[in-house]
């Protein structure tokens, strides 16, 4: 997989891998091969034998953006992989540092249209699905804030400091600074709240369409047959359905989703160009 060890994906992957295994009996390792967009595990991956044995946990910008972050992506996701579905959903929540004078959406959104360029937001880097769908709020809703890019964790630090003035992440990372009162959450991506942080409204609810979730998925090399994917599909989604790893996944405020193969390969066929749209328009290079 694309991501390195101890990272969030690498946790997720880790206790799938091991609920996989012990309802398979097929032993689980896990490969960290980090790089940007995880290009280079995708590369590995490509060139695997198509014997259902070698997959990569992969996550929608991965997908669905980089054909738009990399113009040379040396392999096309929609066609050099076969997607085994989307086994659940991280949405993202925007938190501001309390000194903000705002403390819902609304209010926050009246303060930034007064003031353009004024407020800064921080994101883990170029390019990641942190940058990428503030862009698109940006975008969606007209305001003007700037982007402060930072070195992965530290992007937490800068909100938390008061060094920036706001930050859109996944709930796991930033819940214990929301429940401490540190951060101030005002809206959260996706179509329905998340049991962790019940109170905040989506962007949907308050008006703000299209701000959706991160997914995260399963892909096997292109090759693989049918029955082989049908047959994943079903042990990774019976995994992430134990009671007690979809309850470890609900806390954190992630979205248990399985789906099937077909709608994982029209999720990143409908997001491609709207990514690229994204990238294009705020001229985003990824790290």
């Amino acid at each position: 997989m694309g991501s390195a060890a101890g990272s969030v994906m690498d946790v997720a992957a880790r206790q799938i891998g091991e609920v996989f295994a012990s309802q398979t009996g097929q032993a689980v390792v896990i490969e960290n091969r980090p790089s940007a967009g995880g290009i280079v595990a995708l590369e590995a991956l490509r060139e695997a034998a198509p014997d259902g044995r070698t997959l990569s946990l992969v996550h929608a910008m991965q997908m669905s953006a980089a054909p738009g972050l990399f113009p040379h992506l040396p392999y096309d996701p929609l066609v050099d992989f076969a997607p085994l579905g989307v086994l659940f959903r991280g949405p993202q929540v925007l938190t501001l540092n309390p000194a903000v004078e705002a403390s819902s959406w609304p209010e926050l959104l009246r303060l930034l249209k007064a003031h353009p360029g004024k407020y800064r937001y921080s994101t883990p880097g170029n390019g990641t699905p942190q940058h990428l769908t503030m862009e698109l709020i940006k975008s969606t809703t007209g305001i003007d804030v700037q982007h402060i890019p930072y070195r992965g964790p530290a992007a937490t630090l800068g909100v938390l400091s008061g060094e920036v003035d706001l930050m859109l992440e996944g709930v796991m990372p930033v819940l214990p600074h929301i429940l401490a009162g540190k951060l101030r959450a005002v809206a959260l991506g996706g179509l329905q709240r998340v049991a962790a942080l019940a109170e905040v409204p989506t962007f949907h609810e308050l008006g703000v369409a299209g701000i959706g979730t991160v997914w995260i998925g399963m892909v096997a090399p292109k090759a693989t047959p049918d029955d082989v994917v049908q047959r994943l599909n079903a042990e990774l989604s019976r995994a992430v359905n134990t009671p007690a790893l979809r309850a470890a996944f609900e806390s954190t405020g992630r979205i248990v989703s399985p789906g099937s193969p077909a709608e994982m390969s029209s999720t990143i066929r409908s997001e491609t160009p709207v990514w690229r749209a994204i990238v294009q328009r705020a001229r985003i290079t990824p790290d």
